[in-house]
């Protein structure tokens, strides 16, 4: 199970176990109140419903149409459902006077967030790879509204026709015990939206556990408060519109953690974004090395090199040097961002071995933490620069050990006196600056005749 997959997991039951303290607390304590008097609190809920919904709705439409999946579709219309519904039966209660506990503000919405739920619950159930072709979203929109609009109506035209949702209760202030009250009907819809959240709950955490799908994840923790704010609102019944019940604070939650979930997966998507404009720039670099250093610098070679050439072999030198760099330099720029790190290292060390006849044996332990791009490249260039100057001390064997934190070099060269090192030697001094720049500790050990050992730690 990957990093993001474990997470997933443990946001699911963190959210479940805190939405059965919550409710055991209010269940099986008498003096801790299960509603408060707020009727600005209804108000901030239904706001947030009003503006979180349309807004996951659309961010869900759009990850739809990178993806084309039914499930992304499905679930912006369940969202999409929810918000509409909280518009329409607010604007609807004021139009028409409507109170607490008529057919419109009781059984409309409960017929719609009920639709909401067994859509969440068949999204969460498609086939992760099933596509779409296409969809109208103006159209899927207009007709959501239409149906709801409908809903409401035939609630309202019924009125007195349809049967009481609840009956009057106790004041919350004289009921500190659940009870478990209300039209059979709406029991039997509290229970279907608590089992539809409940499935979706489980079905989302897997889906998102084995894609690695973090946002898919939030939606998942959201939809297990979505159950246990149905499992309050069975032993809790809200009629009393004044009072915000545990179920509401728990739906408000529902509504929290979808937002996280959509901030986090637009911060995610303009970070990619941000990853791909610098890898195609490193393309349009590597490109540009490759056409004109990497090619003047093999020609040059090429002419210095013909038998009645005078150039100073110490210049043909530094040319094949820096035609290497520049290679090197090319190669770096257009790897992949996402190169494992032991990749990198034994790629450039086995370079450098090849070159100058050593045996290169690179081993990895374990699973390494990604490293950021600039860090990756100072490790991989201290690790060329110590195969680099293994060659000095005629090394014939490089042993390379990538583990998690550490890099470590050693060769079977003559080796040297640390101490004894001659100012000027370049390649000491920048593989401790690029330790250093990346906050890593650089150690060298070697003595004559027994070979040199490079270890960076981070």
């Amino acid at each position: 199970m990957t990093s993001t997959g474990r997470r997933v997991v443990r946001r699911s039951l963190v959210t479940a176990v805190a939405g059965l303290v919550v409710t055991l607390v209010v269940g099986l304590l008498p003096s801790v109140p299960l509603a408060y008097r707020s009727p600005d609190g209804h108000l901030v809920l239904e706001t947030v419903v009003a503006t979180v919904s349309p807004l996951v709705a659309l961010l869900l439409y759009g990850r739809f149409r990178r993806s084309r999946l039914l499930r992304e579709l499905l679930l912006a219309h369940a969202l999409a459902v929810l918000a509409v519904a909280s518009l329409v039966v607010a604007v609807a209660s004021v139009v028409t006077d409507a109170g607490p506990g008529s057919a419109l503000t009781s059984w409309a919405p409960l017929v719609v967030r009920l639709a909401s739920a067994v859509l969440l619950l068949v999204a969460a159930l498609v086939p992760p790879d099933r596509v779409v072709a296409a969809a109208r979203p103006a159209r899927q929109v207009l007709a959501v509204a239409v149906v709801l609009l409908a809903v409401g109506a035939t609630a309202q035209a019924l009125g007195a026709a349809l049967p009481t949702a609840v009956e009057a209760l106790p004041s919350p202030e004289r009921s500190g015990r659940p009870v478990l009250a209300g039209h059979p009907v709406l029991l039997g819809a509290q229970s279907t939206a608590l089992a539809c959240f409940a499935a979706a709950a489980v079905a989302l955490t897997r889906q998102a556990r084995r894609t690695g799908d973090d946002f898919l994840g939030w939606v998942a923790a959201a939809a297990v408060l979505g159950a246990w704010s149905r499992v309050n609102y069975l032993l809790f019944p809200s009629l009393y519109s004044q009072w915000l019940y545990t179920g509401d604070v728990l739906r408000l939650g529902f509504y929290l953690l979808l937002l996280t979930g959509g901030l986090l997966e637009v911060r995610s998507y303009w970070r990619a974004q941000a990853r791909v404009a610098v890898a195609a720039e490193r393309r349009r670099l590597a490109r540009d090395l490759h056409d004109g250093a990497v090619q003047e610098l093999g020609y040059i070679l090429s002419v210095t090199s013909g038998p009645e050439d005078r150039t100073s072999p110490a210049v043909r030198s530094a040319a094949q040097r820096a035609l290497a760099e520049t290679r090197r330099a090319v190669v770096a720029l257009s790897s992949a961002d996402d190169e494992p790190l032991e990749a990198a290292v034994a790629r450039e060390v086995r370079e450098v071995g090849e070159r100058h006849g050593m045996t290169v044996h690179v081993r990895s332990e374990a699973q390494h933490a990604p490293l950021s791009l600039e860090h990756r490249e100072q490790v991989v260039r201290i690790a060329r620069e110590a195969a680099w100057n293994a060659r000095h001390g005629r090394a014939t064997e490089l042993r390379v050990l990538v583990r998690p934190g550490e890099l470590v070099v050693e060769d079977d060269g003559a080796g040297f006196d640390p101490a004894a090192v001659p100012p000027g030697r370049y390649g000491l001094v920048s593989m401790g600056d690029r330790a250093e720049g990346m906050g890593a500790v650089l150690a060298l050990e070697s003595a004559p005749g027994r070979g040199t050992r490079v270890a960076v730690a981070w």
